[in-house]
């Protein structure tokens, strides 16, 4: 039973889609001649406005040079009975030289000046091998319209030249007297660059329905409707097609016939067979041609095909949805007793992904307070490790402030026998001096102060100035390095150098390995220390060594372990926190052998990006 309902249903469904197929061709042959007769239409119209204007540009040209009255002298000399002398003769060639100018300036293929019997008297192209100088064309009707006083337009093969062209003329006057006619020819190859349609062939006829301009070479110079002997002596004479036989393209007998059916059948020469083309023209009122546009009716009947596959294509798949529907309803009454068994089975899996989820959630939250007090227990390593550094410093410390105050007393006291001898300006003197000493001992311990506060989170800085950091770190070891006998070599130091670390926790790296580099330095005979800073576009090094005694391989290897050192008093811990400062921001800290011999560390740190210039 099944088969037959589905055998059934196909015989049903390919009958309404034979159906439909065939309004569907037909609707859309119909649609497809309307739109491209409208198509053409337009097309052709826009060529003739086009063509028109282009034509019309060159129209009132003969008319308004044949009033130079440099067209006049050559005219004349020809009137005159008697033979021309040299220097007249030379005035023929200046006139063929002025029209060459014309020419050239107007872009028209030739100008000619004809006197009254109709003969080349000078032309633009007197220098070619086809010169009109010379030859008569009183034969053709526009120098017949132009001598009696009219203006001439034609379209003819030229004779000498062999070329298409469309003649303008004009007459010359003298005294209110025709002594000549003026002509320009106008190559009509400018249709070529006007008509850009591939897709759509025109032609253009003159009255009696001769193409003489075609997209199709093989229709030029053939008649649309046969032609009257009467039409065919009258181009014959005129010479404006040659020789040219003009047969027929269509078997109508009148041009009008053709021109009202929309499809008509024609003959192409050169596939020597007919075919059927939609048609529309229009007429050209002043140069006298009609414009024709042929579209080949095949091009309808590759749409309809097109529209038929398109519309079998998605009558099909509409079919198949329309199974596929059904089939899907007749599936819902199993798959909603599955959901409900899968729903079941969601909740419960659900209900374990939550407590998974909370379990989860406490072991983030229990290593979230183990990094916090991971990370409070490094801060205070630092600061430990910091004020270790300043306990090894205190001897220095003491002396930086020792000096000023002991000066402070001796002022004080000389300033108390000063005062007994009245000497009040030597007083004030003394006091001057005791309030700059009191000042250096507040700098000295502010700087002190500076480099052992505990940094906070919120007051640290990303950009740190590379140059005043080290200033600041040699500034702290000053007297430490004077006392010890230490040369302290430093390079120069660009200041629009920074990186990417806490101004604070990188003055305490320079000072611990400043430090470091004065320890090992003790008892050594010239001892130095140099500081060399180098930066490139991401990265900056600075470098301190010494030309102490260096290390081994294995000092070398073990000298950021904690708690390795090689002082007797030693914490092992100022090396450690030092690596683990650089190495927090992106940073490097590294030992090698210094070329002088000693110990050479490089600090290596991301340049910041915001560099001041």
């Amino acid at each position: 039973m099944i088969n037959v309902h589905k055998f059934k249903y196909l015989i049903v469904m390919a009958g309404i889609g034979s159906l439909l197929c065939a309004a569907l061709g037909y609707l859309t042959y119909h649609q497809v001649g309307r739109h491209t007769t409208e198509k053409l239409t337009l097309k052709v119209n826009q060529l003739g406005q086009k063509l028109d204007a282009q034509l019309m540009r060159y129209s009132k040209l003969p008319e308004v040079l044949a009033r130079d009255p440099r067209l006049l002298n050559p005219l004349l000399i020809d009137t005159a009975a008697v033979l021309p002398s040299e220097s007249e003769v030379d005035q023929y060639q200046t006139t063929s030289e002025l029209l060459e100018q014309w020419a050239s300036i107007l872009g028209a293929d030739t100008i000619y000046l004809l006197n009254q019997s109709g003969t080349t008297l000078a032309a633009s192209n007197w220098q070619q091998a086809d010169s009109f100088v010379g030859h008569n064309y009183g034969y053709r009707p526009y120098f017949r319209d132009a001598i009696i006083g009219g203006k001439g337009q034609f379209f003819a093969l030229g004779v000498r030249s062999n070329k298409r062209g469309y003649y303008f003329s004009s007459p010359v006057y003298h005294q209110s007297e025709i002594i000549g006619v003026l002509t320009i020819k106008v190559d009509l190859s400018l249709i070529e660059d006007i008509w850009q349609y591939e897709d759509l062939e025109y032609a253009i006829a003159d009255p009696f329905g001769v193409i003489f301009y075609s997209s199709e070479p093989s229709w030029l110079y053939h008649a649309l409707v046969p032609l009257t002997p009467q039409q065919k002596t009258q181009i014959f004479a005129s010479r404006q097609y040659g020789n040219a036989p003009l047969t027929p393209l269509t078997a109508y007998r009148e041009l009008a016939t053709f021109q009202q059916n929309n499809i008509n059948q024609m003959t192409l020469p050169a596939q020597d067979h007919q075919a059927s083309f939609v048609v529309a023209s229009r007429d050209m009122v002043q140069a006298g041609w009609t414009i024709y546009g042929f579209s080949p009716v095949n091009a309808a009947y590759r749409y309809v095909l097109l529209a038929l596959l398109m519309f079998s294509l998605i009558y099909t798949l509409l079919c198949l949805a329309i199974t596929s529907w059904w089939q899907t309803r007749s599936a819902q009454q199993a798959l909603a007793q599955l959901n409900d068994r899968l729903e079941q089975l969601v909740i419960k899996r659900t209900n374990n992904l939550l407590e998974s989820n909370q379990r989860l959630r406490d072991t983030v939250k229990q290593y979230e307070l183990s990094q916090a007090e991971l990370k409070q227990t490094q801060s205070e390593l630092i600061q430990a490790a910091k004020l270790a550094t300043l306990g090894e410093l205190s001897a220095s410390i003491n002396h930086e402030i020792n000096q000023p105050l002991a000066a402070m007393r001796t002022y004080s006291e000389n300033s108390r026998k000063l005062l007994a001898k009245q000497r009040y300006e030597a007083v004030a003197s003394n006091l001057d001096e005791i309030i700059h000493l009191n000042q250096t001992v507040a700098d000295i311990i502010a700087r002190f102060k500076v480099f052992a506060r505990k940094a906070q989170g919120s007051e640290t800085s990303n950009r740190t100035v590379v140059a005043d950091a080290i200033r600041a770190a040699t500034t702290l070891l000053h007297n430490k390095l004077i006392k010890e006998g230490i040369i302290l070599r430093v390079s120069e130091l660009p200041p629009d150098i920074r990186v990417n670390a806490d101004a604070i926790q990188f003055e305490q790296v320079l000072v611990n390995l400043l430090h470091n580099a004065i320890q090992a330095l003790a008892g050594r005979q010239q001892p130095q220390i140099g500081i060399q800073l180098q930066a490139d576009r991401d990265w900056v090094e600075v470098r301190i060594w010494d030309n102490g005694p260096g290390m081994d391989a294995e000092q070398k290897q073990q000298i950021f372990t904690p708690f390795f050192t090689t002082k007797d008093d030693g914490l092992g811990l100022g090396l450690t926190v030092s690596h683990r400062i650089i190495d927090a921001f992106s940073g490097q800290l590294t030992v090698t052998d210094h070329p002088g011999g000693g110990a050479e560390f490089v600090i290596t740190l991301p340049r910041s990006t915001e560099d001041s210039v």
